[in-house]
């Protein structure tokens, strides 16, 4: 009996200390050990402008095993609403407290990047000027001086060029600085927070929870204290090669001189994921080698710059094996089959149905030599191809 006693006791233990382990971890630490990212919307204010909404907007997104990736958001970006179309820096503020300030760009964003935006801070300029002096002032290089005033914001900026620890009032002016080049304005911030992190990584972990209490007193964050502890935790371990700063790529809109569509391909590239999503491919990244399978002189040069002008990278063209291919081949690696079906996906649907697409399997490579080096996919034009109009 005292044997069994003392097998439920240790069972019965560890139970407790299993549980209290889970339920003293914050969500932050229980994402992470999951394996799946903790994504952050940032968005900086002006103090002096506070119904201008957001100056900054930047999604952070932390990875478990050390990896951080920090979007900045173009000010110019704009999205569709009932009202037209909108900065998405000019949705922030509708509302009467923090968290409704907030709920109307953590929703686009979310749908945007295809990412939970669960977590958001709101910094302004106070913020960094406390905070760059909590860590002891950061390391920045200004290549030119920086003059720039703005009477009705009581604004004065003149920040000599070279290399030097700026204090918090110096960082702050540093990034409030504005020539009206929205991309230069982001790489400064980008340079902040390069030499921020460059300090946050350096505190030692015995400051962490008392660091994070003061972060969140200072700041409107839904992030507690014990969450922003996990999160310095977390940013200890990464390596400066491991941080990527980016500024999400957009296009023209048209019939705007000046507003900006997020370029959708390459911005959910740039997007990490730890799970399934969809696999998005740019043109330029498609490398096709174009063949001529039929005596029609010149096919294979006007489908190499039709191939060119919608974005595909054409490594070559040649005649095939032989002259009299009955129907067109596209054909594409076992495993990159959706590079070979976006080439399809282009093709006049008219030519669709003479059209087949089949894998370096399927298709004998030995009548064309075999697979030619630095190419996805081989184009052999057969019998009724034509890309002319």
């Amino acid at each position: 009996m005292r044997g069994i006693a003392i097998g439920v006791g240790l069972v019965l233990t560890a139970l407790a200390v299993t549980l209290f382990v889970l339920f003293a971890q914050t969500e932050v630490a229980r994402t992470l050990r999951q394996g799946a990212p903790v994504c952050v919307l940032v968005v900086g204010v002006d103090e002096g402008t506070p119904q201008a909404g957001a100056d900054t907007v930047s999604v952070a997104i932390l990875q478990p095993g050390g990896r951080i990736t920090w979007i900045s958001i173009p000010p110019d970006l704009v999205w569709p609403t009932a009202a037209g179309w909108t900065s998405l820096q000019a949705l922030y503020g509708q509302g009467k407290n923090a968290p409704e300030k907030i709920a109307g760009i953590s929703r686009r964003l979310s749908l945007l990047l295809e990412i939970a935006l669960l977590y958001w801070v709101v910094v302004d300029f106070a913020d960094v000027r406390a905070g760059v002096d909590a860590v002891g002032g950061v390391e920045l290089t200004v290549p030119e001086r920086l003059v720039h005033q703005d009477r009705s914001r009581n604004l004065f900026i003149d920040i000599p060029a070279g290399q030097r620890v700026f204090d918090g009032a110096e960082a702050a002016n540093f990034l409030r600085y504005d020539d009206g080049d929205a991309l230069a304005r982001l790489a400064r911030l980008h340079q902040f927070l390069e030499a921020l992190l460059a300090k946050v990584r350096a505190i030692p972990s015995a400051w962490w929870r008392t660091t994070a209490e003061t972060i969140r007193s200072g700041v409107e964050t839904n992030l507690s204290p014990g969450e922003i502890t996990d999160l310095m935790r977390a940013l200890s371990d990464v390596h400066p090669e491991r941080i990527t700063l980016a500024v999400a790529p957009t296009v023209p809109r048209p019939g705007s001189a000046r507003d900006l569509l997020p370029d959708l391909v390459r911005l959910r590239q740039l997007v990490p994921s730890s799970g399934p999503r969809s696999s998005f491919l740019v043109r330029s990244e498609i490398r096709v080698l174009v063949l001529n399978g039929t005596g029609q002189k010149l096919l294979a040069t006007r489908t190499r710059a039709w191939l060119a002008d919608l974005g595909f990278t054409v490594t070559g063209t040649a005649d095939a094996d032989r002259s009299n291919y009955p129907r067109t081949y596209i054909v594409a690696r076992e495993e990159a089959r959706a590079r070979g079906q976006a080439v399809f996906e282009v093709i006049p649907a008219d030519i669709q149905s003479s059209v087949q697409v089949q894998t370096d399997r399927e298709f004998d490579l030995a009548r064309i030599g075999g697979w030619p080096q630095h190419t996805d996919v081989i184009l052999i034009l057969g019998a009724g191809f034509d890309v002319r109009p």
